[in-house]
């Protein structure tokens, strides 16, 4: 659409020129039959003898003229009722002496006018016949001495009824002339025009046969120019209409001075006073023609040019209304088809984000339990210096050790799928995109894109927060004997242990019989990793036997022992004795400072098991969000990609719903006044027919 749209905006950049260029002539042609007087306008070179022309016509020196640029603005000479002639400037409208013409309007004055202003001369009717008839001559600057030619005429020449061309006959017409009356012709309805070849004069001296030849060069020349290229009137009219003249001639012998007049100066003469009749005839005789018919003509041929302007804006702003709706039928369809599409692709990939964070929380899931399973070789693979006293800086260590493990590992196991996963739907979320963007660029929505780039790779955090994670954790790294109470007790009551402090520590919180001594249950809280120490379990084991002492059952308990020392006798419970402090013994001196290392992170791997559970399924939620939002973010990125084009595709259905409505308004216009067109053709035919009956 783009270049006929070019093409018809050009084509109707033309009809609007043509039609600004013709309401200029109907302009003009308005002023004319409305003025009530006849106007002529002489023009010519500088020193083409305009002024002497016109003096010669007047029969008197009224105006300046002699060598040289003698003429410096407009003068208009306006016949009147008064005994007196006077004249006005252009910029006074007191009345001054008409002597003062000579040295006001003289080039040579030092009063120097603008040479686009006029001075106007008011002249006697009784001095000069040419003027009663309400005519009013207009004498000009030479036309080549401002470069505005165009303003002179707008001003002084549109409501001109005859042109009078003074012309130099020692040449032929110049390119300045010419120049002239094309600008004159494109701008007035057929100008009338004459033209004088004055200062003949000077082929005085030449034979007969050359002034032939030349007076022949001259005149096909001039018809040339204004039939052949004006198109002004007929070579019979237009031979009718050429003179040759000597106007210094003219005026010397109408002023009784004409003693020293050259060769043939009869001749010239009487050649003058034929133009001096054709002029006054077609003023007088033909002033109706003149002011009326012609303009009719042309009033009727603009009429006709106007009506096919007008026939060609019908046509053009209908073909152009019909493009329009047929584009904006087009882009409403692009439209439609984009947003469902934009719509469709946005319910599709939320739900496959959705599907895609499942399956990354599943994967991290089951990864991180696998790296719980192993935590124990995580664990043992750490080497640092250890020292009980120093324990905090050694977990600090420790933590970070398996900080740095775990999220080397879950990258080094998840990464790779995580990525391809998430790769795989951001391609086809980039394809999908990209096909609504190639469809706005085939509606030319904006300049042509080579294609959508992802942004930079994506990579979940897989780090956990040990530090924070294992911040309770409370280690227990006494010697506790393998043979001990308490050992016994885990070792013969299994799971069943737990259990057996709860109750220990209820008896001991609950009311106890007078004389028994009272225990704080905090002597038989266990710790975090290691349990009650022995010398508790002890403590809570004397505590409960005091009171069976003093029970009824004291005796038969009593009866117990004695017959077991009856039985093996003292030297089986001295040896049994023996060898359990030597176990003690043993067991104590290998207690050395890697022992205690190994049940610290024996201690710190079973709590940090407990703790690593607690969170599998938040760190999977967590790397699953985070792949979740990065794939939603990177969606609506891609989505606002092609919103812009949908804004400029709505721009644009609204440009073309304002050009439908403003064609429309156009051709309702445009046939609206061609009818008036139509109608005012045929008044001006009606006009014509009764003006040549």
């Amino acid at each position: 659409m783009g270049k006929s749209y070019i093409k018809e905006e050009n084509d109707l950049a033309g009809e609007h020129s043509d039609a600004q260029n013709m309401l200029r002539q109907i302009g003009s042609i308005v002023e004319i039959i409305d003025r009530d007087h006849m106007k002529v306008a002489f023009f010519g070179r500088t020193s083409n003898g305009k002024s002497t022309v016109i003096n010669s016509m007047l029969r008197d020196q009224i105006l300046p003229s002699g060598i040289g640029h003698t003429t410096n603005c407009f003068l208009s000479i306006t016949g009147v009722d008064v005994a007196e002639p006077y004249l006005l400037r252009p910029d006074s409208p007191d009345k001054k002496n008409a002597q003062t013409i000579k040295r006001l309007s003289h080039s040579l004055s030092k009063e120097c006018l603008d040479p686009n202003a006029i001075v106007r001369l008011y002249w006697p009717k009784t001095k000069c016949a040419l003027i009663r008839d309400e005519v009013v001559l207009v004498d000009s600057p030479g036309i080549d001495m401002s470069p505005d030619v165009d303003g002179w005429i707008d001003a002084h020449c549109q409501d001109a009824d005859v042109f009078v061309l003074v012309a130099n006959s020692e040449s032929t017409l110049m390119h300045s002339e010419k120049s002239f009356f094309r600008r004159v012709n494109a701008k007035l309805s057929q100008p009338n025009i004459f033209i004088l070849n004055n200062r003949w004069d000077c082929s005085a001296g030449e034979t007969p046969a050359t002034r032939d030849e030349v007076r022949s060069q001259h005149k096909e020349r001039t018809i040339e120019f204004i039939v052949d290229e004006l198109g002004l009137m007929t070579r019979e009219e237009a031979d009718e209409r050429i003179f040759f003249i000597s106007a210094k001639e003219a005026l010397k012998i109408r002023m009784s001075q004409g003693d020293d007049l050259a060769e043939g100066w009869a001749e010239r003469h009487t050649e003058f006073e034929e133009f001096e009749n054709r002029f006054e005839h077609c003023l007088s005789a033909s002033a109706i023609n003149t002011k009326f018919h012609a303009h009719a003509l042309r009033g009727r041929d603009i009429a006709n040019s106007i009506n096919e302007s007008l026939k060609k804006v019908e046509e053009m702003t209908f073909n152009y209304r019909k493009r329009c709706e047929e584009e904006r039928r087009r882009k409403e369809q692009q439209l439609e088809f984009i947003l469902k599409e934009s719509e469709a692709i946005k319910h599709h990939f939320k739900k496959k984000i959705e599907s895609v964070g499942g399956h990354v929380e599943e994967l991290v899931s089951d990864a991180l339990r696998e790296e719980i399973n192993r935590l124990s070789n995580t664990v043992d693979s750490f080497s640092y210096p250890f020292q009980k006293d120093y324990v905090n800086k050694y977990k600090t260590e420790l933590e970070n050790h398996l900080e740095e493990h775990l999220g080397r590992n879950l990258m080094d196991r998840c990464h790779k799928r995580v990525s391809k996963v998430y790769e795989e739907i951001k391609t086809e979320m980039c394809g999908r995109i990209q096909q609504l963007i190639d469809v706005q660029e085939s509606a030319s929505l904006g300049p042509s894109q080579a294609g959508i780039e992802m942004q930079g790779s994506f990579e979940p955090i897989y780090q956990i927060d040990c530090n924070s994670l294992f911040m309770g954790f409370q280690s227990q790294l006494d010697f506790q004997f393998s043979f001990g109470p308490t050992a016994l007790a885990r070792r013969f009551l299994g799971p069943r242990y737990s259990l057996f402090l709860q109750t220990l520590g209820d008896s001991v919180s609950s009311p106890r019989p007078s004389g028994c001594s009272q225990t704080s249950a905090a002597a038989v809280e266990p710790s975090v990793a290691g349990g009650p120490a022995e010398e508790n379990v002890l403590l809570i084991l004397a505590t409960q036997l005091l009171p069976v002492f003093n029970s009824k059952t004291a005796v038969t308990t009593t009866v117990v022992i004695g017959g077991v020392y009856n039985l093996v006798g003292w030297r089986v419970i001295a040896a049994t004795g023996g060898v359990y402090f030597c176990l003690y013994g043993y067991e104590r001196l290998k207690y050395t400072n890697r022992a205690i290392e190994r049940r610290y992170k024996q201690q710190f791997c079973d709590y940090a098991s407990i703790k690593l559970h607690d969170i599998v399924v938040y760190t999977g939620n967590c790397c699953s969000t985070q792949v979740q939002r990065d794939l939603s973010s990177s969606l609506s990125r891609l989505l606002s990609s092609i919103a812009g084009g949908i804004s400029v595709l709505k721009s644009q259905i609204a440009e073309l719903s304002a050009e439908i409505s403003r064609s429309k308004d156009i051709y309702e216009t445009a046939s609206s006044q061609r009818s008036t067109v139509n109608q005012y053709h045929e008044d001006i035919t009606q006009f014509l027919k009764l003006f040549q009956t």
